[in-house]
């Protein structure tokens, strides 16, 4: 697998154990439903060493974030209930592997794992204990 694997539009077929995963980030009522209701999309480009991520909700666009990273730097990105995190991504047995920091008060640290297996992508958030999968589909 390469890193090119990831480059294109993915849309979110399922997800297990969200509910879980977004109790420790710590998000409100109300945008665990929106978001247990909602399919992400995540679009990946890239320009030489420079990859660009698009994260987004289906039908909904004013629900996106867009991060800018080079392999293996830190930069600045947000968690879903908007804390401020400091990340880095990794391509590491053929898969991208991410580590999120809070920047706020909690200091929680968020990985996920990103690997691609032809038209799929499964995708594994892990933090404090809690981990959802999360299938999408390229579009």
């Amino acid at each position: 697998m390469s890193m090119d694997d990831f480059i294109g539009r993915w849309v979110e077929d399922k997800k297990e154990g969200f509910e879980q995963l977004a109790q420790s980030i710590g998000l409100s009522p109300d945008k665990v439903e929106f978001y247990k209701s909602s399919k992400t999309e995540i679009a990946y480009s890239r320009d030489g060493d420079q990859w660009t991520i698009n994260v987004g909700i289906m039908g909904n666009p004013d629900v996106s974030r867009v991060f800018h990273f080079v392999l293996g730097q830190p930069y600045d990105s947000v968690n879903i209930d908007g804390t401020p995190l400091k990340s880095i991504i990794r391509f590491d047995g053929g898969g991208f592997v991410e580590q999120h920091k809070e920047a706020g008060s909690k200091e929680a640290e968020m990985s996920i794992l990103r690997k691609v297996n032809g038209d799929k992508m499964e995708v594994q958030t892990t933090m404090g204990g809690s981990t959802m999968t999360s299938i999408y589909s390229r579009a």
